[in-house]
Parts: structure tokens; C-alpha cells; sequence
């Protein structure tokens, strides 16, 4: 029964990337406020709301949901031909900013105070780590020995929802695989966290009915992932002591060194975040209501927003993919920022509309930071140094490709 039940869901997976036309547009609009592709394109492949569903929970399990989302979301026809803010150029004052941090950062004998970090929570997870560790240690540690710390579901957590995280790798499990690809010559470090479901959802026995079709197509255990990376992670003691943070997802692989230290780069050119892909999802139903509510708070709490740019209805559809991206620390701890990621995960939509954090990141530097936090050129890693969800070679060494750009 389970091989049918996966048969069936890799089936489906394979059904919709065919109805999207592997990359080939169509001359028709997508249907408004729907997650879905176009009407004719579905019916066509004999797609029901429920086989897409299917496919993004297969999605979830085996691969990262947002990655499969914005692939198949780029092959839909486009609804208009006005380009977004994701599309905004560098002007001159950064590609100059960016030059000199390069020429500061290659001439730079010591590393800043960063730390890479890692988010295990599926026996998926620890298989990719085993990749990904070994390529981080001899394409980054060995020149810039960062700590390195893995997050993992606490044992409250595993207890408070276990539906979610019983079968999540365990910290001997986790330590076995850095012991053998980090070995002691690094200081890494196994950092268990805990979430909890926000009042409006833990007081509703009804919630998962409530859910959008965006929604349902992920597990809890996705969602509360989202909230860990807009709220509880900034939260922890075992990242106090640093100014910045490299997260990476477990199947993200450096497969060449890179010419400089990102961390580095963050420091020189005074970012607040950096990220290596940047795209709009072409339908909004993912980020339903995301607007509306960034744009009420920044009324109640009379702010002016720093970022016209990005601060506008359609950065709610913009996306930092989040295989890898960078932050400052100070900014997410500090007060104004706290207070928003706390109101923001209260009102349950991360739950119930599967909010994510590569859009909240977008509008929550657009409110507060002017443009030159973010700014237009992200790591700008070079398509042979990384890959991601990665090919393999003949000997199991990941093959460098480029991915969603």
C-alpha cells in the first residue's frame, strides 16, 4: 500500500511538472487569487486541486517545497509584462560598494564574527548533510574556519509534536555525521530549539480546515520551520555571541572554494542580508493577506517605510530563496524587529496561508532598512562553485549546476 501511495504521488509530481510545459509559456492569464495554473492548462492534464496538492506534499517530503513552487511557478504564463522589484538593477554606488569590499575582503587575513548554521529536522536532511558538510569543509572551513552550529527539534519539541518531529534525526545521529565530514578540527556545535503554535492556532482544534490550498500542500512541520527562521531562531543563546549568521540548507553544496569570504563581503559593504537568488512567484495566493498586514502595522506603529522599492504590494511576491541566504544578527535581535516577528506569528497565518519567511525578509527589510541593507547583488556566487539538490558523478562528488536563477 505505502509503494502504491508513493507511486501515486510521484505520479502526480511527474503530471504537473508535464501540464506545466517543461518551461514552454502559454497565451493565457493565471486565474486570479489561486495557487493553481491556468484552468484550461489543468483540465487538460486531468489535474484536480487535490492532485496538485498531492504534488507538494511529495515535494515536501522528498524535496523543498518552495524550490518546486517557484520552478513551476516560472513556467506559467505570465500575467503581465511589467518587470517586479526583483528585477531592480544595481546602480552605480553598489557595484562600486561591492568592488571595494572584494578588493578589502581578498587582502583579509582574519574572518569575522559569523557563524554557519544548519536546520535538521528530517531523516532528508541528515542524508544531504552528509554531502554537504564534507563540501563546506574543504571549499569554505579549511580557508575560513567559522563555527558552525545544527539546529535540531529539542525534546519538548519532539514531545509537543511529535507527528511532526518523532522520527527527526536524534543529536547522536546528527554528531555521527559532523564527527565524520568536521572531524574536531572545527568548532561545531549540535543546538537543540523549540517552537510552539501561536495562540490563534493552538486554541482552534479546527485549524488545519481553515488552511488554503498554499497551506495544505506542506506539513506542520514546514510551517513551523517558517517560524523558525522569522522569529525563534534569533532568539537562541547559542547564537548571542555573533554579528552574523550563513544559513544552509543541508542539500546546498560548495563545490569549488569561493575567491572571497562572504562573510567578509557582509561586513565591508555594511548589508544587512544577502541572498543568492532572488524571484517573484508569478501567483500570490502563497503570501494572501502578507500586504495587507505588513502595510496596517507599518500605520499602527506610525513608521515610514525606508525601502519604496520593495515596501509595495507586489515585494509580498517577491522571494529571497532561502537554500542560503545571510543576516545580521543585530538586526533581527533588535527591539522593533522582535516586536514585528512576534506580532507577525501570532496572527496564524504562517499556519493558515503558509507565510514564508523568503517574503517576510523582503518586506520586513523594506519597512525598516533603506535599499543599500539588501540592495541588488547578492552573493553572486559563480554557477561552478555550488549546486544545489545536486546531480552526482560517478564517485558520489555533487556536480555544480546552476539552480532557480
Amino acid at each position: 500500500m505505502a509503494t502504491f501511495q508513493l507511486l501515486l504521488g510521484a505520479t502526480a509530481l511527474l503530471l504537473i511538472r508535464s501540464a506545466f510545459g517543461l518551461g514552454v509559456r502559454q497565451a493565457e492569464t493565471v486565474e486570479p487569487s489561486s495557487e493553481l495554473p491556468p484552468k484550461a492548462t489543468r483540465e487538460m492534464a486531468g489535474l484536480s486541486p487535490e492532485d496538485l496538492m498531492a504534488g507538494g506534499r511529495d515535494a515536501d517530503e522528498e524535496d523543498d517545497f518552495d524550490t518546486w513552487y517557484f520552478e513551476q511557478s516560472d513556467k506559467w504564463p505570465q500575467r503581465t509584462s511589467e518587470n517586479g522589484p526583483e528585477k531592480h538593477v544595481a546602480d552605480a554606488d553598489q557595484n562600486w560598494a561591492v568592488a571595494e569590499a572584494k578588493k578589502q575582503c581578498q587582502a583579509q587575513a582574519g574572518i569575522e564574527n559569523g557563524v554557519i548554521t544548519y536546520l535538521v529536522t528530517r531523516p532528508t536532511d541528515l542524508e544531504r548533510l552528509r554531502s554537504s558538510a564534507p563540501s563546506l569543509h574543504t571549499h569554505l572551513l579549511k580557508r575560513w574556519p567559522y563555527d558552525v552550529k545544527v539546529f535540531i527539534p529539542g525534546d519538548a519539541l519532539r514531545k509537543y509534536d511529535e507527528s511532526s518531529f518523532g522520527n527527526s534525526p536524534t543529536t547522536e545521529e546528527v554528531r555521527s555525521v559532523m564527527l565524520n565530514n568536521l572531524g574536531k578540527d572545527y568548532n561545531w556545535e549540535i543546538v537543540p530549539f523549540n517552537v510552539e503554535f501561536p495562540k490563534v492556532i493552538a486554541d482552534d482544534a479546527n485549524w488545519k480546515s481553515k488552511m488554503g490550498h498554499c497551506a495544505k500542500a506542506v506539513s506542520t512541520s514546514y510551517k513551523h520551520m517558517n517560524q523558525f527562521f522569522t522569529k525563534a531562531m534569533y532568539k537562541l543563546p547559542a547564537l548571542k555571541k555573533y554579528r552574523y549568521y550563513l544559513r544552509i540548507d543541508a542539500d546546498f553544496d560548495f563545490v569549488a572554494d569561493l575567491a572571497v569570504d562572504p562573510f567578509c563581503m557582509m561586513a565591508k559593504t555594511g548589508r544587512k542580508f544577502m541572498w543568492q537568488t532572488r524571484k517573484m512567484s508569478l501567483d500570490g495566493s502563497c503570501s494572501e493577506g502578507l500586504w495587507e498586514w505588513f502595510e496596517q502595522y507599518q500605520l499602527t506603529h506610525g513608521l515610514t517605510p525606508q525601502d519604496p522599492i520593495f515596501f509595495k504590494e507586489k515585494g509580498a511576491r517577491v522571494n529571497y530563496i532561502g537554500y542560503i541566504g545571510m543576516g545580521d544578527l543585530d538586526f533581527f535581535r533588535s527591539e522593533p524587529v522582535r516586536r514585528l516577528a512576534e506580532a507577525f506569528n501570532e496572527d496564524g497565518r504562517v499556519y493558515l496561508n503558509r507565510w514564508s519567511d523568503q517574503t517576510y525578509y523582503v518586506l520586513l527589510f523594506g519597512l525598516f532598512e533603506n535599499h543599500s541593507a539588501v540592495g541588488d547583488i547578492g552573493f553572486d556566487f559563480p554557477t561552478r562553485s555550488w549546486c544545489h539538490k545536486c546531480s552526482y558523478d560517478s564517485e558520489g562528488r555533487p556536480v555544480a549546476r546552476q539552480a532557480h536563477d
